[in-house]
């Protein structure tokens, strides 16, 4: 929820609505100028950024983000930029390292490295000794306006010398496997890096569920996948080299990224149930996801005069997509696609800082995508989509001393052709208005409104068709609306010597949400999409930090979450939820826990999920440039379970997945860093990043 702004195509596919831009895939060290650093993000050299001074105060607080400083046991024990965040246990501010994301009250939040957008992956891999501090602006501004929240990492810039690192997790209770291996070299003004890695992984699940098909002869369906193997291998190499001055920054990064996932049942049990008789069948599924892709990444960074910047980027790349997918019940049920994606972006910001503490800021971006799936098995056809998108944007702020406000209006136009088919056009205005006011140093109140909209995800605006089962059959639908999006929302927030609390309340409403439905078509019930749908979704949380000393911190979350969906789906589910992390440091080790609470969750506006209580113990020793972890999570658990359930006119799904990352399991990792020349910032690591597809699955 918060801020909503530009769109996403998989609105259908995730469990949040999406109302930020596209990650701007940054994976090369671009060092940009101090200078470039103040808190609008606008290039001034006559005003460069000074450095925060720590008088007692961890956290600073600002009218639109917050200073926050890392001590050196929370440098010293974290291995990346997302362990960083989590061991400062900023208020409000959520870190899931497994998953690579971090969640804010308003949303997931873009991660940026001295004011250049970074994927979260990128991220990972800063050395954070380096880290001056991080910026979290939760009142997006300039270039930022454009996300929902943003963390900005402030990193040392080193022009000399450089490091290798080997690297090495392997976990106890499932295979999985992470191995990279990351290379740096500065000189005068050029640094070049080389990443390459191999991940392999293959947790088990035991899947249990029952479906019923409201057709003439209604039918339960009654499944059963022991031992689900789930097993994905990832490859990649990528370089790049790239040049900082005082005045010009520019990279130039190319790679190839390989992917390969299997998801396979080799002795599966189903059984058919209607008023005349019961079936008990065998069933055995396989599923085969692979691509293959080539990338190529462009960055050029420019002060122009005075009080005035420009940043540019043109990111792409060519994906050769495999999926196959074969079912063996009554009969043998086959499909399979190819696929041809190529994904290019445009991005340009037009930084300027007006009198009276006040900034202008532009922001164009283009994306142009086009797709050749090649349908094979049950249901043959080849699709073409090819597609534009185009968004501008213009953010207006304005201080005084205890008053902010921001003004962000835009616009969006997207066109979309599918083979045979007329072009789709879709055009939007976007607005969102902010304002701050800190009636003293520790306290402040934010208000903001956002209208914007959003796109169907183009893997299901299309005709293709996937027969699941004997009974199941999936298809697109071309024929959807965009989604429009609004809401308010409001917090408050104090900082008072040892202790910190944020509370949030936020109201976001969607029209034309996209939903699952389900017809009868003959002896078939047909899954299909609609736009048709409303939702309601409102908040309040509240995140209490406690840090008594630079050796304790504790910090404590919780909250309660409210969805309404209705017209084509009547959707209801309200959810407590809580968590705790705490960390002690003595010497050379860390002891860390967390305790994460039951939570149910509205996925997809129709899917009730509810998942299981988790906790987590670490410890952690560090000396020098070698450290090794131990985790346990989950110790002593062996029933979690994940239990989902959808409810329709013809269909409805009960299910439960036990999976072996929610039970109790233990990890290794092994981190040796060799550093030759002078001190050099670590190159961030290097993780793939999934290509887009508009395959329907």
């Amino acid at each position: 929820m918060g801020h909503i702004i530009g769109s996403t195509y998989d609105v259908t596919q995730h469990n949040e609505i999406k109302m930020k831009l596209y990650t701007v895939i940054i994976l090369g060290n671009i060092l940009i100028p101090t200078s470039a650093l103040s808190q609008n993000d606008t290039i001034n050299s006559s005003k460069p950024l000074k450095e925060v001074v720590v008088t007692g105060k961890l956290i600073q607080q600002e009218t639109d983000h917050y200073n926050c400083i890392p001590t050196n046991k929370q440098r010293r024990h974290s291995h990346s930029g997302l362990e960083l965040v989590r061991n400062m246990m900023i208020t409000g501010v959520d870190v899931n390292i497994e998953e690579g994301s971090i969640q804010t009250p308003a949303g997931l939040a873009t991660l940026y490295i001295n004011g250049r957008e970074a994927s979260f992956r990128e991220v990972q891999g800063l050395r954070p000794k380096d880290v001056m501090r991080v910026e979290y602006y939760d009142i997006p501004t300039g270039k930022y306006a454009k996300d929902r929240a943003v963390l900005n990492y402030v990193v040392k810039n080193y022009t000399a010398g450089g490091y290798t690192q080997l690297e090495a997790q392997q976990t106890v209770g499932f295979l999985q496997g992470d191995y990279n291996v990351i290379s740096k070299y500065n000189f005068n003004n050029y640094n070049t890096n080389i990443w390459a890695g191999y991940k392999i992984e293959n947790p088990k699940s035991d899947f249990l569920s029952i479906e019923h098909y409201r057709l003439s002869d209604e039918i339960t369906k009654h499944t059963t996948y022991p031992h689900q193997d789930k097993k994905q291998i990832v490859k990649y190499f990528v370089a790049s080299l790239s040049r900082m001055t005082n005045k010009q920054t520019w990279m130039v990064r190319v790679g190839v990224e390989a992917k390969n996932n299997r998801d396979n049942t080799l002795m599966g049990s189903v059984q058919y149930e209607s008023s005349n008789e019961a079936n008990m069948i065998n069933s055995s599924l396989y599923s085969h996801d692979k691509s293959l892709k080539p990338t190529i990444y462009i960055y050029y960074n420019s002060l122009v005069g005075k009080n005035q910047s420009i940043d540019a980027v043109i990111d792409g790349y060519y994906a050769r997509n495999r999926y196959d997918r074969t079912l063996i019940e009554h009969s043998i049920l086959r499909n399979d696609v190819t696929e041809d994606y190529v994904y290019s972006k445009f991005n340009i910001n037009y930084n300027i800082l007006l009198a009276k503490t006040s900034s202008l800021t532009f922001s164009f971006h283009e994306y142009l995508r086009s797709s050749q799936d090649n349908y094979g098995g049950s249901s043959p056809l080849f699709q073409h989509l090819r597609s534009s998108e185009t968004i501008l944007f213009a953010d207006y702020n304005t201080r005084w001393k205890k008053v902010m406000v921001d003004m962000n209006p835009g616009v969006s136009y997207l066109m979309y052709k599918l083979h045979g088919n007329r072009a789709t056009k879709q055009f939007a205005p976007r607005l969102q208005l902010s304002a701050s006011w800190m009636p003293d140093r520790i306290q402040r109140l934010k208000v903001f409104f956002s209208l914007g909209n959003t796109f169907p995800s183009l893997s299901s605006t299309n005709r293709a068709e996937q027969q699941i089962d004997s009974i199941m059959i999936r298809r697109g639908n071309p024929d959807m609306d965009n989604s429009t999006l609004l809401g308010p929302g409001f917090t408050y927030s104090v900082n008072y010597k040892q202790w910190s609390v944020l509370l949030s309340t936020y109201y976001m409403y969607m029209s034309n949400a996209i939903i699952n439905i389900y017809n009868v078509e003959g002896p078939h019930i047909v899954n299909s999409f609609s736009s048709n749908a409303r939702s309601h979704q409102s908040s309040i949380s509240l995140s209490l930090t406690w840090k008594p000393s630079n050796s304790f911190n504790v910090k404590v979350d919780g909250g309660y979450s409210y969805y309404a969906v209705n017209w084509d789906a009547h959707e209801r589910q309200g959810s407590w939820r809580a968590g705790m992390q705490a960390n002690y440091y003595i010497g050379d080790f860390l002891f860390s826990a967390f305790c994460q609470s039951s939570t149910k969750m509205l996925e997809n506006y129709q899917d009730h999920v509810k998942t299981p209580w988790l906790y987590g113990l670490t410890t952690e020793w560090n000396h020098n440039n070698l450290s090794i972890a131990l985790a346990t999570n989950n110790l002593f658990l062996q029933k979690n379970r994940i239990n989902e359930s959808l409810f329709a006119d013809n269909y409805a799904i009960s299910q439960s997945i036990k999976r072996d990352i929610d039970n109790a399991y233990a990890s290794v990792k092994f981190i040796y860093v060799l550093e030759y020349g002078k001190a050099t910032r670590r190159s961030p690591k290097y993780n793939i990043k999934d290509s887009e597809s508009t395959i329907l699955r």
